[in-house]
């Protein structure tokens, strides 16, 4: 009877990670005969006729810089405000900067533990 899943391959992590996209490029679509040349006007060799250097298509190294984004008119986006702590958050963070080994909320005492990465770690009592 054949497998219904397919099997996992024992390869590197690095190896499983997603692809990026490539980045760069003049976002102009070119033919295959098209990579790589120089266009007519930079081959003249005229002087003051040469492109800057951000629009040139041909480059010794190094990313292609962008062109500007120009600004979109619309409405302006309104940042909400962070909802703030609740009370029991708000006490145990208190806690937890004096490094006290408990606090009390509700009537419940909340005992800490040491950790090495978080600080303290509270539990019910």
């Amino acid at each position: 009877m054949a497998r219904r899943t397919r099997r996992k391959s024992r390869k590197s992590k690095s190896s499983r990670r997603r692809r990026r996209r490539q980045s760069g490029g003049s976002g102009v679509a070119q033919h295959a005969g098209d990579f790589g040349a120089v266009e007519p006007a930079a081959q003249a060799g005229g002087e003051g006729e040469s492109e800057p250097a951000e629009h040139q298509t041909t480059q010794k190294g190094g990313r292609r810089k962008r062109k500007g984004k120009s600004k979109k008119k619309g409405k302006k986006k309104t940042r909400k405000k962070k909802r703030g702590l609740n009370p029991f958050f708000k006490l145990m963070l208190a806690a937890k900067k004096k490094g006290a080994p408990s606090f009390v909320y509700k009537g419940k005492t909340y005992k800490g533990k040491k950790h090495h990465r978080l600080g303290m770690i509270y539990k019910k009592a």
